[in-house]
């Protein structure tokens, strides 16, 4: 068995864009480097690649150029490739539509204006840039592969991921009601608190890095282009183990962030709680790490699954309200915002009323990485573990492309409601896309073989009690 890993810088210049909300708005400042960090393992002749990116989210086209690259300079198959994003809310302009998009659109000017000036807009040359820092970045950890054992270990940090959506006492659900609200009854969805760990170590036993698993928004908002909480969380594991590289894939964030709405205590933002946040996790990482049993995990495999789904019909009647919305005098708020967004779609939905769904699955021993490009409910990620036979299940959400928020069914009823499930660029699928994607996940996993779990050493029973001799029996 052998493991490589490696990083690329993928940090936006100041002046690029800063997506992650529905205004335009811009880096003025770098706090630390985004990176591409790429993990590979082969064992038996097959090998596999991780990537985690320090963006929103990344394009699938983008990921097809990378692997296109990789497949043709080392072999490996695209189709085992893996690209999961942070969704940093700091990260640089991989986000919106390029230039051209909406040519087919019945107003192009206008919707070339809507998409470009008035929303967050993706960078070209910063797409291409970053599709070749994620082949670098593979590439480069190929290359310096060697022999190496893997651990798999998994832990639990509890206290700094929150569900932000809420049942109201009006009967509704609302994303941010604001901290210590009174109509607040209680989370409208869960938590997942599990930190996943796979570690890679040489035979001597000295670290080579590891990739880690866990379900939070990159939202703490460090000063400047950054990781967001990630960083923090790279630095202690590094600091702890002497070295090493990090990749991190996010979990089923997509309801799920650093702020607790239920505490009174200030707004968890800002470096001094990115910093927390990170810690934490990679304090618990770090405990994984010390309990590691390193050996040879197998086998190493993946598969993949294209899905089909169908975005949500917007009306004309809906799209000339938006319209007419737009082209009035109405303050610059969230309902122009969302008028925006709905011409958007509603021009967008002409040219593709469907989006191809990759599902993919990575198996490294027992463990299996499951990715699907959505920003995902957190409710999906638990019932595909609770599904999956493998010992280890790690979701992956926005990896190999993104396709916007999928949450659960029940917010979409007549108790439902936050912007999550509000028309939008970002939210535009059919209610049953999250369950369409949690089944092909569940169904990929299950046509892979799980690998044994290793063993901690084990000692003989004994009977003998420390200091005990014949001579203090007898007396």
């Amino acid at each position: 068995m052998k493991a490589g890993f490696a990083s690329a810088d993928i940090t936006p210049s100041i002046g690029m864009e800063r997506p992650g909300g529905f205004r335009k708005a811009f880096h003025e400042a770098i706090h630390d480097p985004c990176c591409a960090k790429a993990c590979v393992i082969e064992a038996e002749g097959a090998v596999v690649a991780l990537v985690g990116l320090d963006t929103l989210s990344v394009k699938r086209s983008v990921v097809e150029a990378a692997r296109a690259t990789i497949e043709r300079k080392t072999g490996i198959a695209g189709a085992n490739v893996l690209v999961g994003s942070s969704h940093t809310h700091s990260g640089g302009p991989t986000v919106g539509a390029r230039p051209g998009e909406f040519a087919h659109a019945s107003d192009p000017e206008l919707c070339e204006y809507l998409a470009r000036e008035h929303s967050t807009a993706a960078d070209v040359c910063y797409l291409e840039h970053v599709a070749g820092q994620i082949a670098t970045a593979v590439i480069e950890a190929w290359r310096t592969r060697q022999d190496a054992l893997l651990s798999v270990g998994r832990g639990e940090e509890p206290t700094v991921a929150f569900n932000r959506r809420f049942i109201m006492k009006d009967g509704v659900t609302s994303t941010h009601p604001g901290k210590g609200n009174p109509d607040i009854i209680g989370p409208a969805g869960p938590v997942d608190p599990e930190v996943g760990v796979l570690g890679a170590w040489t035979a001597d036993g000295e670290f080579l890095g590891c990739v880690v698993n866990f379900t939070c928004h990159g939202t703490t908002g460090n000063p400047g282009a950054s990781a967001d909480w990630i960083h923090w969380m790279r630095r202690a594991v590094t600091g702890g183990m002497g070295g090493g590289e990090v990749v991190f894939l996010n979990g089923a964030c997509g309801d799920v962030t650093q702020v607790d709405n239920l505490s009174l205590q200030e707004r968890e933002s800002g470096e001094k709680w990115s910093r927390r946040v990170g810690q934490k996790v990679g304090a618990e990482a770090l405990k994984i790490l010390a309990m590691a049993e390193p050996a040879e995990l197998l086998p190493v495999a993946a598969g993949q699954t294209l899905l089909e789904i169908h975005t949500r019909e917007v009306s004309r009647e809906r799209y000339e309200e938006a319209l007419a919305l737009w082209q009035s005098d109405a303050p610059e708020d969230h309902n122009r915002w969302f008028a925006r967004e709905t011409i958007l779609l509603y021009e967008s939905n002409r040219a593709e009323p469907r989006v191809s769904c990759e599902v993919q699955a990575v198996q490294v021993g027992p463990a299996v990485y499951l990715a699907n490009p959505a920003e995902y409910f957190c409710q999906f990620g638990l019932n595909i573990k609770e599904r999956s036979q493998f010992p280890f299940t790690w979701v992956v959400e926005l990896a190999n492309g993104c396709i916007g928020y999928v949450p659960t069914e029940d917010a979409f009823g007549p108790n439902g409601g936050g912007y999550e499930v509000r028309l939008a660029m970002s939210s535009k699928l059919v209610k049953e896309a999250g369950k369409a994607i949690e089944d092909a996940s569940v169904e990929l996993a299950g046509t892979l073989t799980p690998g044994e779990l290793p063993q901690a050493p084990q000692s003989e029973v004994s009977t003998t009690r420390w200091g005990m001799s014949q001579t203090a029996k007898q007396a």
